[in-house]
């Protein structure tokens, strides 16, 4: 077997490798296996993130300031705010029926909430007696909003929405009682919510018409041929990358798994499991368990480190690096648009209920105190930009436009960017629906890395994106 069919074979079975483990990333971002469709689904009392976004929305266009503003916007969050109950989350109507409360749909809540109780009955639905007692308590709140304050209603029962419910609940009991303090509140919570939401839109609209500049300017200076590319190294190691990208994916996912696994186990038996700020602090040192795993494999293979850090891009940072992450994350809000026009045609042909995605950094927010919330961020804006730029943009994007290099120059980088885009969005959890939304970021991420030769200012996006959709989920699920 001559050197090159032995590259060839190696590079092969790296790419082996990589599949399973996209697979097994993908299961397990989409909650595993599920049960058979057959099985009696069980009712959880709990409100998703986009309904607990929701019901702050509703709550700021309610405020004084600016229910005027979006009073049209009021009258058709109806049928979004039901559009957001599943029939496989047996559960899921009772913040709707919160949120329809809001909106004055007080009747459509009472028939969602017997329409939940009727497949109980008929045990199409099973239900705990705590999941009846606040399934219960929340019929007994929304009948209550016809005369405000007129009906005595238990704290208990207030107690038990509002834990189920968070916000959500809040905003129920309020209106239940008339407390009119209360909901002036979270009313003015809200109007904060949406003023910074409003300014944000505004400042990304800026920043993609910087964007939309910057991609002319790179596809100018490309054609000129005044692009840096990946820089120059030895071919014969290309298949390493891809292997140490494998490693990368294979750790990331038995580290940040198993603890889970055990804990699941440990809860199994009736015990208590560690808190969110514990599974944080794991998560955490998985990701960089990870990342050491696969540079150590690299070395292992005959790269040196200083080699390894070359071959994936990574420099010593300075503050340009800075100006140029913005750029960067300026390009990633222009292909935004596109991305989230594409995943629109695709909730069209799918659903519209496919559009209903979540994150698990969501649930974080939710349920995370102080520390918990300081390990997201450390988790979302440093492990993640350094670790996912050091192998997408880095490791596996290198190994692509060397492995495709016979294609040419642009060939092999639109493959490259083809192929590690959508393989980025597609191992996170939102779903079919959100891989163009997702991949159009990865598009910026890739293009900054052959515009300026390394992933620094990439690292320097991701890490600006992280902070900032993570910041606004803390707005709007926290309040």
């Amino acid at each position: 077997m001559t050197n090159a069919s032995r590259l060839r074979r190696a590079n092969l079975l790296a790419w082996l490798a990589i599949a399973v483990a996209a697979a097994l990333f993908i299961v397990e971002s989409r909650g595993g296996i599920g049960a058979p469709s057959s099985e009696k689904l069980a009712a959880h009392a709990s409100v998703s993130a986009q309904q607990a976004i929701m019901g702050s929305l509703v709550n700021g266009a309610t405020a004084p300031a600016f229910e005027t503003a979006f009073a049209q916007q009021l009258s058709t969050m109806r049928g979004q705010v039901e559009a957001l109950t599943s029939i496989d989350e047996p559960g899921s109507e009772l913040a709707t029926a919160a949120l329809l409360v809001r909106l004055g749909a007080r009747e459509r809540a009472l028939e969602l909430l017997a329409g939940l109780q009727n497949r109980i009955d008929a045990g199409d639905v099973t239900a705990d007696e705590a999941f009846l007692e606040t399934l219960d308590a929340v019929t007994e709140l929304v009948d209550a909003t016809a005369q405000p304050g007129a009906r005595g209603i238990s704290d208990e029962a207030c107690a038990d929405v509002i834990k189920a419910l968070g916000t959500t609940g809040k905003t129920l009991v309020a209106q239940a009682k008339g407390d009119q303090e209360a909901l002036d509140r979270l009313a003015a919570a809200g109007a904060v919510l949406l003023m910074v939401l409003v300014l944000a839109v505004l400042i990304g609209g800026v920043l993609a018409l910087g964007g939309i500049a910057a991609l002319v300017v790179f596809l100018v200076m490309a054609a000129l041929g005044k692009t840096k590319g990946i820089g120059a190294t030895d071919e014969l190691w290309s298949h390493v990358y891809a292997e140490m990208f494998a490693v990368w994916m294979f750790a990331y996912l038995g580290l940040a798994r198993a603890p889970r696994m055990l804990f699941e186990i440990w809860e199994g038996y009736g015990n208590e499991g560690p808190g969110m700020d514990v599974r944080l602090a794991l998560s955490v040192a998985a990701a960089i368990a990870a990342v050491a795993l696969a540079l150590w494999w690299g070395t292992r293979r005959g790269l040196s480190l200083r080699c390894i850090m070359t071959a994936v891009g990574l420099r010593r940072f300075v503050a340009m690096d800075i100006v140029w992450g913005v750029v960067c994350w300026s390009m990633g809000i222009a292909l935004l648009i596109v991305g989230v026009m594409l995943a629109v045609v695709l909730s069209n042909i799918f659903g519209d209920g496919q559009m209903r995605a979540s994150h698990p950094i969501q649930q974080m927010v939710e349920d995370s105190g102080a520390t918990g919330l300081f390990l997201t961020y450390v988790l979302a804006c440093v492990c993640a930009p350094i670790g996912e730029e050091l192998f997408f943009r880095g490791a596996l994007y290198r190994n692509l436009r060397q492995s495709f290099g016979r294609w040419g120059a642009v060939g092999s980088v639109v493959i490259a960017i083809a192929v590690s885009s959508v393989l980025f969005a597609a191992i996170h959890p939102q779903g079919l629906i959100f891989i163009p939304v997702l991949a159009s970021l990865a598009v910026a991420f890739c293009i900054m890395r052959e515009w300026r030769g390394t992933i620094n200012a990439p690292i320097v996006a991701h890490a600006i994106n992280n902070a900032v959709v993570l910041t606004l989920n803390v707005l709007m699920l926290r309040g």
